[in-house]
């Protein structure tokens, strides 16, 4: 019965920062949003960065006795928006293709840095979009 409730990990905890040119950047609204596919599931939680630009989600799990069961691809899709000053920035967006925990990017925690000035940007390396980078 254990091998039926199997934890399936939807998407990482992630612990960030938000910079502007470097500096801080306390009053962002951060809102992470994810779509499982198996389950059509969608969940949206959104957070404000504290005096040193932090912010924290906690893991999201899922459980599914057919996801465990039957055999296919797992499809996540993940996104991180900030909204500061009017302005909304694509910080985080991956496809998610395991139930792994920290599973995003080959076992790395997802500790993130997102600078405002930069441009959202392709990183193939770690198939990801935005303008939040690994630390």
């Amino acid at each position: 019965m254990a091998f039926f409730s199997k934890t399936l990990y939807l998407f990482s905890e992630v612990h960030g920062m938000v910079l502007l040119n470097g500096q801080p950047v306390p009053g962002v609204e951060v809102a992470q949003d994810y779509h499982w596919h198996w389950g059509e599931q969608k969940r949206s939680t959104t957070v404000t960065t504290d005096a040193q630009g932090r912010f924290h989600f906690a893991e999201v799990t899922g459980t599914s006795w057919t996801a465990n069961l039957l055999p296919h691809q797992p499809v996540i899709m993940q996104t991180i928006t900030l909204r500061y000053l009017g302005k909304e920035y694509s910080g985080w967006s991956h496809g998610k293709d395991n139930y792994d925990r920290l599973g995003e990017v080959a076992g790395r925690p997802l500790q993130l840095v997102c600078d405002l000035a930069d441009d959202a940007v392709a990183r193939p390396e770690l198939r990801t979009f935005g303008i939040c980078t690994l630390r």
